[in-house]
């Protein structure tokens, strides 16, 4: 059967004072339309469905009709909260969910098993798949602490109960499994931060008690884990079957330049390794990333007023070739420039006038914040070549036209060249001015004893 994995719609969401309402309509217009082209069977959504505990009633709705969407096209949706659901608010339609073909999991709970494993059913009305729907584990879920515990020794302790959360789940799932006459595949979901995974601006920081993050040995030998939480698409195992599918719209400025994501899940490829009986025939991956289109244009630009005027004129031909619906742009603006520039604000206001433009962010950097920028994947000089120091130093002066830089970077690759000559010639002339004998004498004395 066909699983669909996505997770973070952060519904209710306002972006610097814009809602999101019209970007997660059409979200759901578009994965509608997915769903009845994939045949998918599931929807399984790996927490924060909503932004807040309180969402507006907007988005309640959207949330409702798309319950009502799935059962119309005879998907079952499974959800599991996240740390920006409210428990009590998902817990109010709950069970009226359920016979709509909705399990919604609000909150651990190791006394009722049962509320964690889902069954998945094919077209044929047999199971296809278990589901351990296990959601954002808050500390009161999971945590039993000692007195006189030490800090490392709660965390190992809390570690441990997280474990054996997941464990027991994935047991109660192993038996149910049993029962069944084939075997079907057991699908985890989990919504925290794991070891490997890369957050964004957006995502706020999450912690477990006192756990940054969570090891990859802590879960189960489940056979997909659908992780939700943070907002970048990315798998946090080489076989790519525990993943984070990622947000479906940008969530913040920083995650641009990203391709938004969900998952796939082919479970009838599970463990396909039988006799090859075709050559040519394709093999049918169990997991597929389906890119998911841009419903609102957004840039972020930055340098000096100068070039920011410049970058500001030149993004015309942007805004007209990723339009969408009449929606203007959303543009944030980062100033770099050490002195106090009093109507920068104005001056980007004005460059944006009679443009479909709307400025949201403008933020102001020192030229050392920026240098720290450059160099943030802490390369050191030994690892970069004399060229690559010039180029980025070149990049760090912002005062250099573009022309100038091209001089420049002309005038240098021929002082680097006359210079690569001269210690040639150099180590020649040395070379030809060592006795033979005087070679050998110090090559003897190079050799260890």
């Amino acid at each position: 059967m066909k699983i669909l994995h996505t997770s973070d719609w952060h519904l209710g969401q306002h972006f610097m004072g814009k809602s999101r309402r019209d970007e997660h309509k059409a979200f759901i217009d578009w994965l509608l339309v997915l769903v009845e082209k994939q045949a998918i069977e599931a929807v399984i959504i790996a927490g924060d469905i909503f932004d807040t505990g309180s969402p507006p009633s907007y988005a309640r709705e959207m949330y409702h009709q798309l319950v009502l969407d799935m059962k119309a096209r005879s998907c079952q949706l499974v959800i599991v909260a996240g740390n920006h659901d409210s428990v009590s608010m998902l817990n109010e339609s709950k069970s009226l969910l359920f016979y709509l073909d909705a399990q919604v999991t609000s909150q651990g709970n190791l006394d009722d098993l049962e509320s964690h494993v889902i069954p998945l059913k094919d077209k044929t009305g047999e199971i296809g798949a278990w589901v351990c729907a296990v959601p954002y584990l808050r500390p009161k879920d999971v945590m039993k602490s000692l007195v006189g515990q030490s800090e490392q020794d709660k965390k190992h302790s809390l570690l441990e109960q997280i474990g054996d959360f997941y464990q027991q789940v994935f047991d109660f799932a192993c038996e149910k499994n049993r029962n069944l006459k084939t075997p079907v595949p057991i699908i985890g979901t989990g919504h925290l931060t794991a070891m490997g995974g890369q957050a964004s601006e957006s995502v706020r920081d999450l912690y477990v008690g006192t756990l940054e993050a969570l090891p990859t040995s802590v879960f189960p030998k489940f056979d997909y884990l659908a992780l939700g939480h943070i907002h970048r698409a990315q798998a946090i195992t080489k076989d790519g079957r525990f993943r984070y599918s990622g947000s479906p719209i940008p969530l913040s400025f920083d995650e641009l330049g990203r391709e938004k994501s969900l998952v796939i899940v082919d479970t009838d490829a599970f463990g396909e390794q039988g006799p090859v009986m075709d050559l040519f025939e394709e093999s049918q991956e169990p997991i597929q990333l389906v890119p998911i289109p841009n419903f609102q244009s957004l840039q972020s630009i930055k340098g000096n007023l100068k070039s920011l005027l410049k970058q500001i004129d030149e993004l015309e031909l942007t805004v007209s070739a990723s339009f969408f619906k009449g929606k203007s742009l959303w543009l944030e603006v980062t100033v770099i420039a050490d002195e106090y520039l009093s109507d920068v604000h104005k001056r980007l206001v004005e460059a944006i006038a009679d443009k479909p433009i709307e400025l949201l962010r403008v933020m102001r950097k020192s030229a050392i914040e920026q240098k720290n920028e450059v160099f943030e994947s802490r390369q050191t000089l030994s690892e970069l070549t004399v060229k690559e120091v010039f180029e980025k130093s070149l990049q760090l002066n912002l005062d250099v036209e573009d022309e100038e830089a091209v001089t420049l970077t002309e005038l240098f690759n021929r002082c680097l060249i006359e210079m690569e000559e001269s210690q040639q010639e150099a180590d020649q002339d040395l070379f030809e001015a060592t006795p033979a004998t005087e070679t050998k004498k110090s090559v003897e004395k190079e050799k260890p004893a």
